[in-house]
């Protein structure tokens, strides 16, 4: 019972990113939405592994994670508003093909 709150809000965090990246077209808003998504993995991680002896290292270890792809995300949407003045996903697929 004590783990159930948790990782119902875990789930709930999860669904909210999982639904902001499957309808923005926007790049930033995709970005936070999958930094949602990682947190709500942290907490279930950290909610679950409390019988561990240390669980805070690992989540640490994925804040860090997050950290960096939160990074190298915006400094690439940077880099492509700079170049075509915009951000959104169609545009990306654009310039893909």
């Amino acid at each position: 019972m004590l783990l159930a709150i948790p990782e119902t809000v875990s789930l709930i965090l999860f669904c909210v990113g999982l639904y902001g990246v499957m309808t923005s077209k926007v790049g930033i808003k995709m970005l936070i939405s999958l930094e949602i998504m990682i947190n709500s993995a942290v907490l279930n991680l950290i909610s679950v592994a409390g019988a561990s002896s240390d669980p805070l290292v690992l989540a640490l270890f994925v804040i860090a994670i997050a950290a960096v792809e939160s990074v190298v995300g915006f400094s690439l949407l940077v880099a492509i508003y700079r170049k075509f003045g915009k951000v959104d996903i169609p545009l990306l697929s654009e310039i893909k093909g």
